[in-house]
């Protein structure tokens, strides 16, 4: 990234001009708007959290069981082991009402939040580890899709 950003205005134009890219950065266009709600947030922050879905990312273990390459389910099934079970990262009811369910830096620090910002999690460990993973929009939810 570059030096600490003087305040909201220059949060804006990174975030416009990552938006605006022709593969724009889901996790770092997250953390960015999470500038917005949390004024302490600054540039550590936002690295801190990029290197943690790396990290996450790393212990993906696809196919580990059938030694085969990885397909969608196994892709699946790996994220849900790594995350759902391994790191407990869930949501819940209350979770709706809290804004820190909102903020990609407080959902990798808690391990909780909405299902929308956890299928940003899943979606950028995914796509860290190498896995063919797409958002779905459905009516009403927002889930994760493994294949091409």
């Amino acid at each position: 990234m570059h030096p600490r950003p003087p305040g909201t205005t220059e949060w804006r134009r990174l975030f416009a001009a990552e938006a605006g890219s022709p593969r724009p950065d889901l996790s770092l266009l997250c953390l960015l708007i999470g500038t917005e709600a949390d004024p302490s947030l600054d540039e550590a922050d936002i690295d801190a959290a990029r290197r943690m879905l790396d990290r996450l990312a790393e212990q993906v273990a696809p196919g580990h069981r059938t030694g085969r390459p990885p397909d969608p389910l196994a892709w699946a099934v790996a994220l849900a082991e790594l995350l759902g079970q391994g790191f407990g990262f869930k949501g819940g009811p209350g979770d709706y009402q809290r804004l820190e369910s909102s903020l990609l830096h407080q959902v990798l620090r808690r391990r909780r939040g909405l299902p929308i910002l956890l299928s940003v999690v899943w979606m950028e460990v995914a796509r860290r580890a190498g896995a063919p993973v797409h958002g779905v929009a459905l009516p009403g939810h927002f889930v994760v899709g493994f294949g091409p």
